[in-house]
């Protein structure tokens, strides 16, 4: 899937070690986007446009439904995930993939402790297979389908880190929950299709050491300029306000 998401010379002497030994914990700051903001963007891969993607934030009675839908003429790929208004912590999240070979759904629900994952795989002859799994929820888990519009909220500054649990539940693989590691490293410019902004950029690792670098705006809106996950990089095309 397309989806992770700034530097001082006292960040940058840190090894990937010092930063996983960071103790978890709640990496919310403040909200900083309107209800109905929706952003637009062109996946490339080096100099090709591989896809488009949408962002959107939408309001569910008191709670928020923070959606992904990324689509190019092979596969089109839809996820949600319901969040708490304020702590963005996981309620519920979805997902649906439509390609050559079928259809795969996801729905999980998240009851205390546990995320329940439930996988139907229909194939093009109909035939379907089911799945269900579940996880364990940590203290200080976030679901991995948000992490774009979560990493929005943390205090944009330099030299701040912090590390928090990420449920990555609604993926084609086996779910699992791991570390995952922010460094705020800078400002800087970036040039996007939607214009040239002043940015954020943000660091963020997995245990495995695979690093994905966020760019967000500089400014009270914070929407994310730009975003390599290792693979694909993402740059804002449009923005609808909400």
């Amino acid at each position: 899937m397309l989806a992770l998401g700034l530097g001082s010379i006292l960040l940058a002497a840190c090894s990937l070690a010092d930063e996983e030994s960071l103790p978890t914990q709640d990496v919310v700051g403040s909200i900083p986007w309107t209800v109905g903001e929706e952003t637009s963007y062109i996946i490339m891969d080096g100099d090709k446009v591989k896809g488009t993607g949408v962002l959107r934030i939408d309001q569910e009675d008191s709670q928020l439904r923070l959606s992904q839908h990324y689509q190019n003429p092979d596969f089109d790929d839809r996820s949600s995930v319901l969040v708490d208004s304020q702590t963005l912590k996981p309620i519920e999240a979805e997902r649906e993939i439509t390609g050559d070979e079928g259809v795969l759904r996801i729905d999980v629900h998240y009851a205390g402790r546990i995320a329940e994952i439930e996988r139907v795989a229909t194939d093009k002859g109909g035939q379907e297979e089911q799945r269900i799994d579940r996880l364990e929820v940590p203290e200080h888990a976030y679901d991995t389908g948000a992490s774009l519009f979560l990493w929005r909220t943390i205090p944009m500054q330099v030299e701040y880190r912090a590390a928090y649990r990420s449920m990555a539940t609604a993926v084609v693989g086996k779910s699992q929950e791991n570390t995952v590691t922010l460094r705020v490293l800078r400002q800087e410019t970036v040039e996007v299709p939607a214009g040239a902004f002043q940015a954020w950029r943000l660091e963020v690792r997995a245990p495995s050491g695979v690093k994905q670098t966020a760019w967000f705006a500089a400014d009270t809106a914070r929407r994310l300029l730009k975003y390599d996950d290792g693979q694909f990089t993402f740059l804002l095309e449009n923005v609808k306000e909400g």
